[in-house]
């Protein structure tokens, strides 16, 4: 894996590329005007290109071109504004001030969701095991930010992104230190079907909830384990959830542990 600029790169783009590339300890090399199918075949099949249309993008070998943007985050924050529900909201009782643990990041809409409505006085933490995608969610969400929507910037700012297994990481919290635990799998049949999805297929991470993600869940947790899934996947139920039906919707529906049924 390496890092490097946009085709016409400038002095702005290198020095960002080359503090990304300490941070992220990955090399940086110089564009020289090669192409990015050059750098491919002939240097490295996993590239992060740091450029001002997007902040970031990343490719492999015969994929195309990844890179992040809120846009269904926003839409959806836009709506809980103008007073409409939202089905993470409901399904999983979020109130300002609570504690929440997203064990799948992915494109960060929940995440962001999630973060406005706890708000300043709470706290998401954010995991993500596919390396590429951990970065393109926080570089874009900064791009976002910085270049689109500054009045964004605070929430952003909340926004606490961790490179890491998620049942590794919950096998390392305390007992009932988050309120809830949210997951949201990339099943085989992946819940959206937008154009964003389609395009990170190739660098998400493909696991599935076993016993023993709800083993631990349910010990972190205060208040509920909650997970998204697309119909068609049984093993929800088998797992212990409850399916919510009234957060059910066209694609996909809520499973729910609450601690009280335990």
């Amino acid at each position: 894996m390496i890092i490097t600029t946009a085709f016409d790169e400038t002095e702005e783009l290198i020095i960002k590329a080359k503090e990304l590339s300490e941070s992220l300890q990955v090399p940086y090399m110089a564009r020289n005007k090669k192409t990015v199918k050059y750098l491919l075949e002939h240097v490295d099949p996993h590239i992060f290109v740091v450029n001002n249309q997007r902040g970031l993008s990343y490719y492999e070998q015969g994929q195309e071109e990844v890179f992040f943007h809120p846009n269904m985050a926003m839409h959806r924050i836009k709506q809980i504004k103008n007073g409409q529900s939202d089905s993470l909201m409901t399904a999983c009782q979020l109130k300002e001030g609570m504690t929440f643990l997203d064990c799948t990041l992915g494109l960060a809409s929940d995440t962001l969701v999630a973060n406005y409505i706890v708000g300043p006085t709470g706290k998401v933490i954010s995991l993500e095991k596919s390396f590429p995608l951990s970065v393109l969610v926080r570089e874009g969400l900064q791009y976002y930010a910085t270049n689109e929507k500054p009045e964004w910037k605070a929430m952003i700012d909340q926004v606490s992104i961790i490179n890491t297994d998620n049942l590794d990481y919950l096998k390392k919290c305390p007992d009932e230190s988050v309120d809830i635990v949210y997951f949201d799998f990339m099943f085989n049949q992946s819940v959206e079907s937008s154009h964003g999805i389609k395009i990170i297929k190739p660098i998400v991470s493909y696991d599935v909830m076993t016993e023993e993600h709800v083993q631990e869940a349910l010990r972190v947790a205060k208040e509920r384990v909650v997970v998204k899934s697309s119909y068609g996947n049984h093993q929800i139920g088998k797992l212990g959830f409850q399916i919510d039906r009234q957060n059910q919707k066209r694609h996909f529906f809520y499973g729910v542990i609450e601690k009280s049924y335990k």
